[in-house]
């Protein structure tokens, strides 16, 4: 049984879905990831990383083909880049099962508009659209009704399934998109738990290296610095309290940042000398737990993230914007802000600061939540029982 996964943006050392899949695989069929040659998304210059070497360790390890393609219309955005060849390609490695990540990327459109890859192969997609995500024009009316006239019709009549990854995604494919529900399969999005676990060891030894003092606050910040996740709000939501702070505070951010970004809205000071601002580049996966072991809270202001859920199983309490998928994934280890009020974030986190206890309770009940709802080990078995495929899910 042959199985190849499209994501049009793939780096061995990132934690996202497809990574995990690729991890905790059963042995029992071939798995392969086809995608781009870029690793812009990742990296701060125009220079592509060495990904030949990364993806050959990640070959090995894993039991993995990966199929790199040349691309086009390569803009720093997750999806919509061209995959030059992507047809062709598919015809060659001739899969059973065709898992399309994104439904509304470019190569899925590119697949659903192939009536010979539909009727040759068995089709599967995913969606981790929100309704944030959605913005008003032409552009999106035309896209709607290619997803209403086209995609939700021959998904149907070709017997094609697309997984929702958040009960807001299943009532975009079922309400906006009119695909119907019985073509919708669930499965979430989750973490690791052999990469994320608490290890206070490791957090001693990062808040010692950084020389932080013991009666310090530590609010971490992690992913992308950029004007889609608006770190810059942290700093503005933290100037309301700056006089209120009468303890060492200290702001991390890790993460690439767009340059631009960060010189326009980062750059802020405080007159408190309590107050610090850091910044870390982007580490790897497996280096974060650390951190997220180091911080008393984290705070993610805008949109969704998957580093809550990693976040929250390391016992960090996490603060984010009130939305139907946030408040889902913080219903335990974590609190949520009303969207657009800065000063209600504002009072969120001088709450954190000020009540060290319900941050260790809220870090413990999030980690249990997270462990029963969000293992990723759980979550590829059951993903590979939907795809008819054997579940010997065993780490290789």
């Amino acid at each position: 049984m042959k199985v190849v996964h499209i994501e049009e943006r793939f780096h061995p050392g990132m934690g996202y879905q497809i990574n995990f899949f690729a991890r905790y695989h059963a042995p029992g069929y071939s798995f392969s990831i086809l995608t781009s040659n870029s690793s812009r998304l990742w990296t701060a210059s125009d220079e592509e990383e060495d990904l030949e070497t990364l993806d050959k360790s990640f070959e090995k390890r894993y039991n993995v083909v990966i199929h790199r393609l040349p691309s086009a219309m390569d803009r720093r955005s997750k999806h919509n880049i061209w995959l030059k060849g992507l047809v062709r390609t598919i015809r060659s490695i001739n899969p059973d099962i065709l898992y399309v990540h994104t439904l509304e990327s470019y190569s899925s459109m590119r697949i659903i508009l192939s009536r010979r890859l539909l009727s040759e192969h068995t089709l599967f997609f995913d969606t981790h659209t929100l309704l944030n995500q959605f913005q008003h024009g032409m552009k999106q009316k035309l896209f709607l009704w290619f997803m209403r006239q086209v995609a939700s019709k021959r998904i149907e009549r070709y017997g094609a399934r697309v997984f929702a990854t958040v009960p807001e995604n299943r009532m975009i494919l079922k309400d906006i998109y009119k695909i119907p529900g019985d073509r919708i399969l669930y499965s979430p999005i989750g973490t690791d738990l052999s990469v994320f676990n608490y290890d206070s060891g490791s957090g001693k030894e990062i808040k010692k290296r950084e020389k932080l003092e013991e009666n310090g606050t530590v609010l971490l910040y992690t992913g992308k610095i950029n004007d889609r996740k608006n770190p810059h709000l942290i700093l503005e939501a933290v100037a309301l309290l700056e006089e209120r702070i009468e303890a060492p505070l200290y702001l991390y951010f890790v993460g690439a940042a767009d340059e631009g970004y960060r010189e326009k809205y980062m750059q802020k000071g405080f007159s408190n000398e309590y107050i610090q601002t850091r910044f870390v580049p982007a580490l790897p996966v497996t280096e974060l737990f650390k951190w997220y072991s180091m911080a008393d809270f984290a705070v993610f202001p805008s949109e969704n993230t998957l580093s809550a859920l990693d976040a929250q199983v390391c016992r960090l309490p996490v603060i984010m914007e009130s939305d139907t998928t946030n408040r889902e994934r913080v219903t335990k280890g974590g609190i949520t802000y009303e969207k657009g009020d800065l000063r209600d974030l504002s009072e969120k986190i001088w709450l954190l600061i000020n009540n060290p206890d319900q941050c260790v309770k809220l870090g413990r009940e999030g980690e249990e939540f997270i462990r029963a709802n969000y293992d990723y080990r759980k979550i590829v078995q059951e993903m590979e029982s939907d795809l008819g495929l054997t579940n010997n899910n065993t780490p290789l």
